[in-house]
């Protein structure tokens, strides 16, 4: 597994994202959980979502964990946390509440398409910057412009060999892309950023997500050397800038005159 310390210091010198960059585990009990950690429902008096619990990880640099109270029964689906019962499973109850005005059958394949583990499996998902992570995570996870993840990906890509990243996107739940999915294949994952961290107001119209298997990390990190070494794959993106500047007509007679070039 990379150093957190080596995988922070690249991220840092390669992508500088504005906001932490951060480790992602899933524990299957309390007992994973290291010391200082913050549960929402029993440290801060409320519930939160898991898709909030990642935007308090990454813009306050808090380590956080999220089990079965988390608010967006998508997400304890997707995380194993919750059952899946048959009005759920069949799409009937979503319908009857109008949920994002799906069908019965549109809500059922909604559920049926979800990436999930199993029922039971995991307790907690545990969000934490990663300079601040004491733990070994499954994932990294990081938001940042489409140049920033464009790097990202160039660097994943050349580092692993891998000629493209196959992901699946959709107009919410990207939770389940940059968690579940991205630990059920083993592969990276792209998302854009959802519904459900929309209508919340966490992520900036500008930012979509980008997560990593912790064991493709370091080659992420050899891919992000090479890119920079070429000279294109860097950020800030590098412009093209050799070719005569152009100005409006007059301007070479007066710099001509100024010269004595006349």
């Amino acid at each position: 597994m990379a150093d957190l310390k080596q995988v922070q210091a690249a991220w840092e010198q390669y992508l500088r994202p504005q906001t932490f960059p951060l480790a992602v585990r899933m524990c299957a009990s309390e007992g994973e959980l290291p010391e200082k950690t913050r549960i929402p429902q029993k440290d801060m008096g409320f519930n939160i979502s898991l898709c909030h619990a990642v935007t308090m990880a990454r813009r306050y640099g808090w380590t956080i964990a999220v089990d079965k109270y988390q608010s967006c029964y998508i997400a304890g689906i997707s995380l194993g946390f919750l059952p899946i019962l048959p009005d759920v499973a069949d799409g009937s109850l979503q319908a009857s509440l109008g949920l994002w005005g799906m069908t019965k059958e549109q809500a059922a394949a909604s559920i049926q398409n979800l990436p999930k583990f199993e029922y039971g499996k995991y307790k907690y998902a545990l969000i934490a910057p990663l300079h601040r992570c004491n733990f070994e995570p499954h994932l990294i996870l990081t938001y940042g412009s489409p140049a920033q993840i464009w790097v990202l990906l160039s660097g994943y890509l050349m580092g692993t060999g891998k000629p493209s990243v196959q992901t699946a996107l959709a107009t919410g739940a990207g939770c389940t892309t940059y968690i579940t999915r991205t630990i059920q294949t083993d592969e990276a994952q792209f998302a854009i950023v959802g519904t459900g961290e929309r209508i919340i107001g966490h992520p900036q119209d500008h930012e979509c997500a980008f997560s990593i298997p912790m064991n493709k990390v370091e080659k992420t990190i050899q891919g992000l050397q090479a890119g920079y070494q070429t000279g294109v794959f860097r950020y800030p993106v590098p412009s093209f800038m050799r070719y005569p500047s152009q100005h409006p007509p007059g301007y070479d007679k007066v710099r001509s005159h100024l010269l004595g070039e006349e």
